[in-house]
């Protein structure tokens, strides 16, 4: 204990209360006075957040400073007054509480078991000495470079996707700037691994891969306590958070709580892509239970087993999520929705719209991308975009996401109302072409159908009928619903369906393909036990939804139509690229939500090869600007710059192989560059902005760049000595 009469103040007092836990090892820490135990206890707390950059902290507090002679009990315990020491026996029923502290110096076996802070086998010969490394590790030093070319070699070695992903989550979990090196190196090889379409087969068992939390769990029990939840998060300055509910999980349907496996993906791509540091982002799932009954029933479902929370209930917790959010965040947290329904999606972002930044990427992001695409086409096409007369199949949220960001662009190229731009956009839903008919006489059509409902055209049941009555430019397909799977339904006549028709208990469209071509196999393998054959009507599989006369329609409405077949996974997307090329003698345009493997186009002999419209080409860069910005609201126009940020990449080349987006090797590039426009756009508008703006000293579309890749993290090895 300090002996000093007069009290020390300062750096004095700091330097006695280090030689008090230095010297006094003999006592409990509670021995001490009480200014100099409450002293201590703050510079404990400090050690944590100073050591937020860097594994040694400013202050040294060693770890026998923690811990008393048979005890280990929080500083403040009231001393116990009940004699000899049965009270501290192992043995005794009443076994004392204990205070797992872990705010201290990392070095050593800590240190190597930390996933931020560790190199493996990276660190140097110094580093190893005076960290207490030396005999932990094999004597070879490897640099990051190395590293990576061995982790993609066991990486490649796997045969399994899902292999592959649960072995980079492992990486994550062990060396996090490894794990994010390797990603950035080699991100075109490795997104289909970590996200879209590896990540909706881990989500369907993640229950039985869960190892350890990358984010926060919060239930519909927990209302009136989210803040105090957020608080137990160990980042303070989150920027960014992906909130999911699971309920529409990639087709996949209602996973509930498994999937969280989607949110934690995009966080590995916010920082891969994007170059937002990891400790600024945080995944969140609200488990409001499933209507999964395979779920409910499973004994290893970590979520909780009830049904979904609806209603009032379900929008109180909602509104405590984001205000909580905002509270221990601030105002400038960006809130990005993830899978939730048809009946939340839309409704929730037009809800808090006014109150935080919030967007949805499967109805923005997707939709940005899209009109991406559509931008890009224009060289090829010879249509620019107010120019085309578009068809959507699917007139779900993302439908008509894809339809309004259409819409606003049309109306801000043409000085038109967006009421107007609307006229050149009609939509198919599992009833058929949305007229003003159908929304006269069909009580249930939905509200957001409405301003698509035109007049002028008869009535059309399925999508062929469609297309000849609108005769489209530009025909897209998205999130297909399993109606569309069902006999005859929205493919075409009953001659070319698809009999194997089974429900998933998730509900999901990709669900209900997979069960029905199991069906098909039992179906299939039974007539040859039988040494017959299977009905000749039996397809291979689900009927696609863009059947060769529907293209073939599309190539007589114009000379270059722009065919889009966004569903994902393969086996449920409208059609296939070559299907595509083949029906219209190659003269299409085409993207696929799906990756394409190249193929040689039979009329033209050129190698065609379409890249993927995913929304990993907007979704990073936009939170990035959003960042640079500071932003507190988000806004459609931020949208718009994004999707002119990503064709304005897209080279000749590019669209001479078919592709009407970048390579996907640059992703980090088109990130810094949507960054850019979408922070210059926000500086634009009043009140949304909240830092410095760069328009001031009017700085040029390519000094934002620079700004942005400034700012991106990087994941390269940081030198501790």
């Amino acid at each position: 204990r300090a002996t000093r009469t007069r009290r020390p103040r300062g750096r004095h007092r700091r330097r006695a209360v280090l030689r008090e836990l230095h010297i006094d090892t003999s006592g409990r820490p509670n021995d001490m006075s009480p200014s100099l135990r409450t002293t201590a206890s703050r510079l404990v707390a400090s050690a944590a957040t100073s050591s937020r950059n860097a594994p040694l902290a400013c202050l040294r507090v060693p770890a026998r400073a923690f811990r008393a002679t048979g005890c280990s009990r929080s500083w403040g315990d009231e001393e116990d007054p009940s004699p000899g020491p049965t009270r501290w026996s192992s043995t005794h029923e009443d076994t004392p509480t204990l205070t797992p502290w872990v705010r201290q110096v990392i070095s050593g076996v800590e240190l190597l078991r930390n996933a931020r802070y560790n190199k493996g086998m990276s660190f140097s010969d110094d580093e190893r000495e005076k960290m207490h490394m030396q005999g932990l590790l094999p004597p070879a030093k490897f640099n990051q470079h190395t590293q990576v070319k061995r982790v993609m070699r066991n990486v490649r070695a796997l045969q399994s996707p899902i292999q592959q992903h649960l072995h980079l989550v492992g990486l994550l979990e062990r060396n996090e700037r490894l794990f994010h090196k390797t990603l950035v190196d080699h991100v075109e090889e490795l997104l289909p691994v970590v996200y879209t379409p590896t990540v909706g087969q881990v989500c369907k068992t993640f229950s039985e891969l869960f190892t350890r939390p990358r984010g926060l769990y919060i239930t519909a029990r927990d209302k009136g306590m989210i803040h105090r939840i957020m608080k137990n998060w160990p980042e303070k300055r989150v920027k960014l958070i992906v909130v999911t509910d699971g309920e529409r999980v990639m087709g996949l349907g209602d996973l509930g709580v498994q999937g969280m496996g989607v949110a934690v993906s995009k966080t590995m791509l916010y920082t891969a892509i994007g170059g937002v540091d990891p400790a600024d982002i945080l995944a969140v799932c609200l488990d409001v239970g499933t209507n999964n009954e395979s779920l409910l029933n499973d004994p290893l479902y970590i979520g909780t087993k009830q049904k979904r929370v609806t209603g009032d209930a379900y929008d109180e917790l909602l509104d405590e999520f984001v205000e909580a959010a905002k509270r221990r965040f601030g105002e400038r947290c960006v809130v990005q929705f993830e899978d939730f329904s048809n009946a939340n999606g839309k409704r929730l972002l037009e809800r808090y719209a006014t109150q935080a930044a919030v967007f949805n990427d499967d109805i923005h992001g997707v939709a940005a991308t899209t009109l991406a695409g559509v931008i890009a086409s224009g060289k090829k096409t010879r249509l620019a975009v107010h120019e085309h007369t578009y068809l959507i199949a699917g007139a779900g949220e993302t439908g008509h996401g894809i339809g309004e960001i259409l819409a606003e662009y049309v109306a801000r190229d043409t000085q038109t109302t967006v009421a107007e731009a609307r006229r050149r956009i009609w939509m198919v839903d599992s009833g058929g072409l949305v007229t003003r008919h159908r929304a006269e006489i069909e009580e249930d059509l939905a509200l957001h159908k409405l301003p698509y409902a035109h007049d002028g055209m008869p009535e059309c049941g399925t999508v062929l009928e469609a297309v000849r009555a609108v005769k489209p430019t530009a025909l897209i397909g998205v999130r297909r619903h399993k109606h569309s799977l069902r006999i005859g339904a929205l493919a075409g006549p009953e001659g070319d369906a698809f009999e194997g028709y089974r429900e998933d208990s998730a509900g999901g469209v990709a669900g209900v393909a997979e069960m029905s071509m199991r069906s098909v196999e039992e179906r299939g393998e039974g007539g040859d036990k039988k040494g017959g054959k299977s009905d000749g009507r039996v397809q291979s599989g689900p009927p696609r939804l863009f059947t060769a006369d529907v293209l073939r329609a599309m190539g007589e409405n114009t000379k270059n139509p722009l065919i889009f077949a966004l569903s994902r996974p393969e086996g449920i997307a409208e059609c296939l690229a070559q299907d595509a090329y083949d029906a219209t003698d190659g003269r299409c345009v085409f993207a696929s939500g799906c990756p394409v493997e190249p193929f040689v186009d039979k009329t033209t002999g050129k190698q065609i090869a379409p890249r993927p419209s995913t929304s990993a080409y907007v979704f990073p860069g936009f939170a990035l600007g959003l960042t640079l910005a500071e932003a507190n609201r988000v806004r459609s126009p931020m949208f718009l710059a994004a999707a002119e940020a990503v064709a304005d990449l897209v080279t000749d080349e590019d669209l001479e192989r078919g592709a009407v987006y970048p390579r996907v090797a640059r992703l980090r590039e088109v990130a810094a560059h949507v960054a850019a426009k979408v922070a210059s756009k926000c500086f634009e508008m009043d009140g949304v902005a909240t830092g410095s703006s760069p328009g001031k000293n009017k700085q040029s579309h390519e000094r934002l760049v620079a700004l942005a890749k400034k700012s991106m993290y990087d994941p390269a090895y940081r030198c501790y000595m």
